[in-house]
Parts: C-alpha cells; structure tokens; sequence
C-alpha cells in the first residue's frame, strides 16, 4: 500500500530528477564524501578564480592548498562556501558549511550556473 508519505517523498524527487542533480547528493552530507561522489559522476569542478586576482580568506586557504579550487566564496563569519561544478551543459552549485575542510557538510544544491558561465562561458570574478 501506498501512503501519502511516500507519494511525497517520491514527489520531492521530481525537481532532482530534472536537473540532473544527483540523488545520492544530502544534505550534512561531508563536503569531501559529496565531492569524491561528483567527481565519480562526472562533474568537472569550475575553477572560478582561475584568472583573477581573487584574495583568499578563512576556510579558503585550506580548500586551496589541497587543491580544491572550485570555490566561488566563502564567508569567514560561519564558513559557507559556494562550490562551482559543470557537467556538459549542466551546473550545480553546492553551499557548505564549516570552519575546515574535514568538518564542512552540505547544507544545500541548485542546478544555478556563475554569471561567467551563463553568458562568455569564461570564469571572472563578481
């Protein structure tokens, strides 16, 4: 038998379905567990202070010196980061939360693209 709580459950689905993010991706998920898993889906990280002179603060610095340069920001007064990923035509934007690398969890995802990737395709700083 079906219930209501489950046609609800499955009903919430329906957005992730549809742009293309994936399932497995939860919320206080490890940020290091649900990049390795994004990665695995072929979810190429933006590097979107490739080419600007962008000044690294906080958690940032940390991110940078294990190579994970896919931040677009990240605030020092509660350690959210926004995290940059394309897959073909296709981005995702992962926020996180933490004050270092190994505590940072997920707290949310949108299929939202950076403004460089939406209108030259190039990364710049906003």
């Amino acid at each position: 038998m079906i219930t209501v709580r489950k046609i609800l459950s499955l009903a919430s689905l329906i957005p992730l379905l549809a742009t293309g993010t994936p399932l497995t991706l939860h919320k206080d998920m490890p940020f290091s567990a649900a990049r390795k898993l994004l990665i695995q889906q072929k979810w190429k990280p933006i590097h979107v202070h490739a080419d600007d002179h962008y000044s690294l603060m906080g958690v940032e610095h940390e991110l940078a010196k294990l190579n994970i340069r896919e931040f677009d920001s990240c605030s020092i007064d509660y350690s959210n980061c926004i995290m940059r990923y394309k897959r073909d035509d296709q981005c995702l934007t992962v926020y996180t939360i933490g004050e270092k690398v190994k505590y940072m969890k997920v707290v949310d995802w949108t299929n939202e693209c950076p403004e460089s990737q939406q209108s030259a395709d190039a990364p710049s700083r906003r």
